[in-house]
């Protein structure tokens, strides 16, 4: 029987701002994620993808971002709300 591969759990860090409160909040589920058995997990800073501003819709998504999101068994969002949302750029994302 093959062996069971990890569950994926990602973690976005979903503002840009300069400030943000959120990074630490990210960085401790980061770390207590990776101390988890059977869970693989990666930081994913929404400020450290190449955003095109030039271009709208799919052409302006990050491939590698895509792919890692398809991926993902579950997801973690750490962001701050925004006028009753999530920030315009992790739309985007």
């Amino acid at each position: 029987m093959p062996a069971e591969r990890p569950l994926f759990i990602p973690i976005i860090l979903g503002t840009a701002r300069q400030g943000r409160e959120s990074e630490h909040v990210a960085q401790f589920v980061f770390e207590q994620a990776k101390k988890r058995a059977g869970v693989e997990t990666q930081l994913l800073d929404v400020r450290e993808l190449p955003m095109r501003l030039d271009d709208a819709g799919e052409q302006m998504k990050d491939p590698k971002f895509s792919a890692t999101i398809e991926r993902c068994d579950g997801l973690i969002i750490v962001t701050p709300e925004y006028n009753h949302g999530y920030p315009g750029l992790l739309k985007h994302a």
